[in-house]
């Protein structure tokens, strides 16, 4: 049903009105659907330029996330990380 909502909204008010829609199916569906709902939230972010965005989703996520159960969200984060981090956000070590 998100995923339909926020096609419509994408097409009728374009990406950024999406953005309430993805945190809302984030808090409200069950265990095992945010890691995938903040992989497209984090995608439609990196899709924007917003790589900081994108990133806060994909270390937000990583508490839903165990490495064992969801690989392919750890090797999506992995490949942003190679892809727009730097060495420090790539480790861990970035500061705020």
């Amino acid at each position: 049903m998100f995923t339909i909502y926020i096609a419509k909204a994408s097409s009728n008010y374009g990406l950024p009105a999406t953005r309430p829609i993805y945190e809302r199916a984030i808090e409200t569906l069950p265990d095992s659907k945010p890691p995938k709902m903040c992989l497209r939230f984090a995608l439609m972010e990196r899709k924007l330029g917003e790589i900081d965005r994108a990133r806060a989703i994909y270390a937000h996520a990583s508490q839903f996330c165990d490495p064992r159960v969801n690989p392919n969200f750890w090797a999506e984060w992995n490949s942003f990380e190679i892809e727009t981090g730097s060495e420090d956000t790539f480790r861990g070590d970035a500061k705020d």
